[in-house]
């Protein structure tokens, strides 16, 4: 019996250090499988086939993204609404494996893409999202418009032909390219890892052939997780190449380097510098942007207020130097004065 309960002794001890140094158990990230097909056209171009398909992946991936946020936030007992959840599902979603795939179905050519994806619930920090919420929605705003654009740019490829087919498809293949590359960084902003978004922007920077628009575009990312990093004079130089870099604010919001140069330009106490600068990303933009109109209203406020400052408040008299003491008279000191000033004539 007494070695019966030595060896029960021996595997419990045996087990305690087999779990030794094991914290509580985490949940693991939730992985999420999505698929996007596109069926090509006559003389579609495989590569704007493979692209369309994965940014179908994409939405779907997104989607389901959101389902995990939004049962996770209810166990936080927070209430996100739909913007929430969805600003949130763009920018905790990781793709960890994409697999292309093409298919000849009869005399039909299409494209299969298959997404692997994660969303780390237990690594979602709602708090720091929600403080900074006007500026990853912003990012939201941008990733979302991109997407709208190239499928924009997508019906009107299907639709051509001939030369003006071969233009579009020129253009699309580009913006998918560094569409992928801005996604990633905007990505990485929006969730504070800044560092691998400006690695991904300098690299893209760093390629020559990278000109006009989509270089201007990265110079104004990688100039945002500067900003991110509380950097401002490397902020400040980014912002700086985009401007001056060949760009026309269509394709993408380059315009809103001088919102950012117009909020440094306001912490460190350069109200007019950051009224015009702030001006003039108003004036580009579709003035429906009201934090971008409250900055601007706190600038002229500021710049103002610098200009006019309010007067000085006027000295009030001090009792003691009047010979009164919490408003009444001190006759003892004045008497005292006039004896001594007596006795001095004397």
């Amino acid at each position: 019996m007494k070695r019966l309960w030595r060896a029960c002794l021996v595997l419990m001890a045996a087990v305690c250090i087999g779990l030794g140094g094991q914290g509580p158990a985490e949940a693991a990230p939730q992985v999420i499988e999505a698929t996007g097909v596109y069926i090509m056209g006559d003389n579609d171009s495989p590569k704007i086939a493979r692209d369309a398909a994965r940014q179908e992946a994409m939405r779907a991936a997104v989607e389901k993204a959101g389902v995990y946020v939004e049962s996770y936030s209810r166990t936080k007992n927070m209430q996100l609404t739909e913007d929430d959840v969805k600003m949130i599902s763009g920018a905790v979603l990781k793709v960890i494996k994409e697999d292309s795939v093409p298919e000849l179905s009869g005399t039909t050519m299409k494209y299969t893409v298959h997404l692997t994806a994660e969303v780390d619930t237990d690594n979602i920090d709602f708090k720091a999202l929600m403080a900074k919420k006007d500026e990853v929605e912003k990012l939201q705003q941008e990733r979302d418009a991109l997407k709208k654009q190239n499928e924009e740019l997508l019906q009107q490829y299907q639709k051509a032909n001939g030369q003006e087919k071969k233009k579009l498809g020129t253009r699309l293949e580009t913006s998918y390219d560094y569409g992928k590359i801005f996604d990633r960084s905007m990505g990485n902003i929006q969730r504070s890892e800044y560092t691998k978004a400006i690695d991904e922007l300098t690299t893209l920077i760093g390629d020559r052939q990278v000109t006009g628009n989509p270089r201007a575009y990265a110079y104004y990312l990688r100039g945002r997780a500067y900003y991110g990093l509380n950097r401002p004079h490397e902020a400040l130089e980014d912002f700086s190449a985009a401007n001056t870099t060949t760009h026309d604010n269509t394709t993408y919001p380059i315009w809103r380097c001088h919102q950012y140069e117009g909020l440094i330009y306001y912490d460190e106490g350069r109200y007019d510098d950051a009224v015009r600068e702030l001006e003039i990303a108003w004036n580009y933009s579709d003035k429906q942007d009201q934090a971008l109109a409250n900055d601007l209203r706190t600038a002229r406020q500021a710049a103002e207020r610098a200009k006019n400052p309010p007067p000085e408040p006027t000295p009030q008299p001090d009792d003691r130097d009047s010979g009164s003491a919490g408003g009444r008279v001190d006759w003892t000191k004045i008497i005292t004065d006039i004896i001594i000033h007596s006795m001095d004539k004397g």
